[in-house]
């Protein structure tokens, strides 16, 4: 049997400070969305190994920068008019040139919608893990655009060269249309 100094000593004191803290601040549990976190790293996690993994047709042996793109060279390889040849990469620089201004245009409004979502609301330690997990796939999308507009680069200029040279060298970063 509980005598009157039990539910007035320590305990009691804890439990109304516990339900007072999270009166005002919420459940602990839900202010950190830790299965948000968690689900968000495993998609950062899987995005990575994408990246990171080598692609097939990366295997072989590299021309050095600069060496330019033989067109007569990779239409007899192939067994095609050179035209044709040129118009393939015609159209693989107008591939590049949608891809690269959709993730530039893409990164912009998520970057604006995620600028105004932070200025706008009541700052809670859920947004900040927010603000915090948005940075990678913010910068997935710039390094989309980016690459994209490199190859642009190596098919207008018909030669091949590292993304240093590009961003020497390159009158604009941003992609040009055929």
């Amino acid at each position: 049997m509980k005598t009157r100094q039990d539910q007035t000593g320590p305990r009691r004191f804890f439990a109304r400070t516990r339900k007072l803290a999270r009166l005002v601040i919420g459940d602990p549990r839900t202010l950190v969305a830790w299965s948000d976190v968690t689900r968000n790293a495993a998609l950062i996690e899987a995005l990575g190994t994408a990246l990171l993994k080598p692609k097939a047709s990366m295997q072989g042996p590299r021309a050095p920068d600069g060496t330019p793109i033989d067109i007569a060279a990779i239409a007899a390889e192939y067994g095609v008019e050179p035209r044709v040849v040129a118009i393939l990469l015609d159209q693989r620089q107008h591939e590049t040139y949608r891809r690269a201004l959709a993730a530039s245009m893409l990164a912009v409004v998520l970057v604006l919608g995620w600028a105004g979502e932070m200025l706008l609301s009541h700052w809670k330690g859920s947004q900040l893990l927010a603000a915090l997990e948005f940075a990678p796939f913010w910068t997935f999308l710039t390094l989309v655009a980016f690459q994209n507009a490199w190859l642009n680069w190596q098919i207008r200029e018909r030669r091949l060269g590292s993304a240093r040279q590009f961003v020497t060298t390159a009158d604009s970063l941003i992609p040009r249309r055929p």
